[in-house]
This record gives C-alpha cells, sequence and structure tokens, in this order.
C-alpha cells in the first residue's frame, strides 16, 4: 500500500502527499480538504484550519525559482492583495498569509492563504441559464454597483509619499507585468499634495473582469478576485515591441469574451488605460442580464467571429429585454463604446447604478 501512495505522489504532484494531508504555512497547520481546480503551474486547495474554519490555499510551483516568469507574476498577484489592502474594501479579496518555499532542486513553491468563497458569479449565472430563469434587476445593480467600488479603488490608487505605510517601492513598479510607459505618462499622472505627504496618482486595472472573477462573499457582497492580471492602468505604447508585448500579455491574461478592443491587436502609439476594465465591465452586466457575454451570445446564434465582432463592438440587445428596464440597458451602452476616450469611467457608471437603485426603491 505504501509501494501505492509513493507513486501516486510522484506521478500527481499537485495533490499533496496522500499519506499526510497537511500542510504547514508558516507557524499553522492546514489540513488539506480537497482540490477545488488548476490551472498552469498553480493549483487550489481547499483547507481547513485547526478551528474548523475554511480557506482557499493558492499552491504556485516555479519550477526555474525566482527566474521563473511564474515567479515573477505571483510575486506581482501578491503585491496586488497588498496594495489594495489598506483601502479596507470589502469589494476587492485580500490575502490572509503567504509563504514562499525553496526546494531542494532550485525550484520555489508559493503558497497564498486566500478567503474561501463558495459561489461564484458565473456559477449563479450558469445555474440561472440552466434553470430558464433570470437575475432580478435589482441583484444585478447590487453586483454592478459592488464591482464599481471594488474597480473605483484601483483606478484611483494613489502612491503615498515615504512618511505613509502605504507606499509602494520604485523597485515593486519594475516587477510589473505590463511594459513601463513613457516619459509623457506624466500627462496623465497627477502629484496631489496632502499635509506633509505627496500622494500621486497611480492608476491600476484588473484586466480580468468577468463573472469567474466575481466572487459572493457569505454577506452577499460581489469580491474581484484573480489579481494576476492587474497592473498598472496607464501608459503610452511607444513602438511595436511594446504593443507586441501588451498583445501577447493580454491573450495570456485577458479572457476573449470579456477583452477590450484596444488590447487584441495592441496598435503602436495606442494610450492604454484603465477603461479597459470598463469595457469588461459591460460585458458582465450583459451577461447577468442575457446568460452569455454580448459577443459570445453573437458566436453561439450567428456564428460571428469574435475578434471581428469585438474589434468593430459589434453587439445587440435581444429584442426581448427580459423586464430589464432601459436604464440598465443603457449602463451596458455606456460601458461598450469602441473609443476608450468615449467610454464612461467607473464614476459615471457607479452613479447610474446606484441612481437607478435609488428610483426602484419609490
Amino acid at each position: 500500500m505504501d509501494t501505492i501512495l509513493a507513486c501516486l505522489s510522484a506521478c500527481l504532484p499537485c495533490f499533496p502527499d496522500l499519506a499526510s494531508p497537511y500542510v504547514f504555512l508558516n507557524t499553522h497547520k492546514y489540513k488539506i480538504v480537497r482540490l477545488l481546480g488548476e490551472g498552469g503551474f498553480s493549483y487550489v486547495y481547499l483547507v481547513k484550519s485547526n478551528n474548523n474554519s475554511l480557506y482557499a490555499l493558492k499552491k504556485i510551483r516555479c519550477p526555474y525559482g525566482s527566474n521563473d516568469e511564474t515567479y515573477k507574476n505571483a510575486m506581482n498577484e501578491i503585491k496586488n492583495y497588498h496594495r489594495f489592502a489598506n483601502s479596507k474594501t470589502p469589494y476587492i479579496i485580500q490575502s490572509i498569509e503567504e509563504a514562499i518555499v525553496n526546494e531542494p532542486d532550485g525550484s520555489k513553491t508559493i503558497y497564498v492563504l486566500l478567503p474561501y468563497f463558495e459561489k461564484s458569479l458565473q456559477d449563479i449565472i450558469n445555474d440561472l441559464v440552466l434553470n430558464d430563469r433570470k437575475m432580478d434587476q435589482d441583484e444585478i445593480l447590487k453586483i454592478v454597483i459592488g464591482v464599481c467600488r471594488g474597480l473605483k479603488v484601483m483606478h484611483n490608487f494613489k502612491k503615498v509619499g515615504s512618511s505613509s505605510t502605504t507606499v509602494v517601492p520604485e523597485e515593486e513598479e519594475e516587477d510589473l507585468l505590463l511594459p513601463a510607459g513613457s516619459d509623457d505618462e506624466d500627462e496623465v499622472v497627477s502629484n496631489l499634495a496632502s499635509g506633509t505627504e505627496l500622494a500621486e496618482l497611480a492608476p491600476f486595472a484588473h484586466r480580468d473582469i468577468k463573472p469567474a472573477n466575481v466572487m459572493l462573499s457569505a454577506e452577499g457582497l460581489p469580491v474581484l478576485v484573480d489579481l494576476g492580471s492587474c497592473s498598472k492602468a496607464r501608459f503610452h505604447v511607444k513602438n511595436r515591441q511594446q504593443a507586441l508585448t501588451l498583445t501577447d500579455f493580454a491573450q495570456e491574461h485577458c479572457t476573449l469574451p470579456y477583452r477590450a478592443p484596444e488590447l487584441l491587436d495592441v496598435e503602436t502609439n495606442a494610450r492604454i488605460t484603465e477603461k479597459t476594465d470598463i469595457w469588461s465591465l459591460g460585458c458582465l452586466i450583459y451577461c447577468c442580464c442575457f446568460g452569455f457575454s454580448p459577443f459570445e451570445k453573437l458566436e453561439i446564434e450567428q456564428g460571428a467571429n469574435l475578434n471581428l465582432a469585438i474589434s468593430q463592438g459589434r453587439y445587440s440587445i435581444p429584442s426581448d429585454k427580459r423586464g430589464y428596464s432601459d436604464d440598465l440597458i443603457a449602463i451596458i451602452k455606456q460601458c461598450l463604446v469602441l473609443k476608450p476616450e468615449n467610454r464612461a469611467d467607473v464614476d459615471t457608471i457607479l452613479e447610474a447604478a446606484l441612481s437607478l437603485t435609488r428610483s426602484q426603491a419609490y
């Protein structure tokens, strides 16, 4: 029996040692309940603490140590968990603790302990579609408001001067996934003096807003998760190499049916901003209403090419709006504007959703 267990452990490295289903994270011991999901070099387990609290434990294998691209991406993800922690927002996931293990073969294993959520927004939408039911408009607005509040923290993020504990060191910025912006990035970065501190607007974008990356807390609040794609929001693409780098990044990290058109085939001299999240948000709201993103729906019903439909901003609102108000449909349309400079910002969408909620209350 021991031989069989040893063979299974060797053949299935994504699972913990079957003879000892526990993991020690710093000074804490967790029992591994089951594998929740996997992708690439990462695995997510449901774990239980000594007091029976449930958590999600993310395990990331970095075969080439600190020189591994997986390692750099994982460190960026961890920095993002801490980056937005001071906002104390319940709408962005925060890590509980992390550990980096140096393996004997020179590789590294990174563990990140996260809150455990039972359901994602995608799970809820799938259930509604299977049972031919729809989401109530007030529930959709609750999700929109929560997602917007989370995005507002990212889009309005500020680096604070050295007298504050919220400093983001310069070397941390150099580790980000996206190429650095040009010198004229200063056009979109402002310095705000506040007492003896200097607060510098340094917006971030999530880059992969979709129903699967919105979890529902025990209180029913939407929580933005998977911060691995989150990076500096604004920069000017100066040359073809930067354009190719960003296109490759988007292909890997930004889910196609929710990807903004300016990220499909990035052009030289393009200016990328946080408006990419607003486009994705429009797709998410549409999905809440009609069960699929607008471009997935076009692909299913008409066999449309996703890339072409997105690049042209070609989608349609069903003639049967399922009882959703014109005001809610208008919010979708404000998000799905082809040119990012004409697209609404997060404050505009948030205010529209709040106004619609207030009007429904009367």
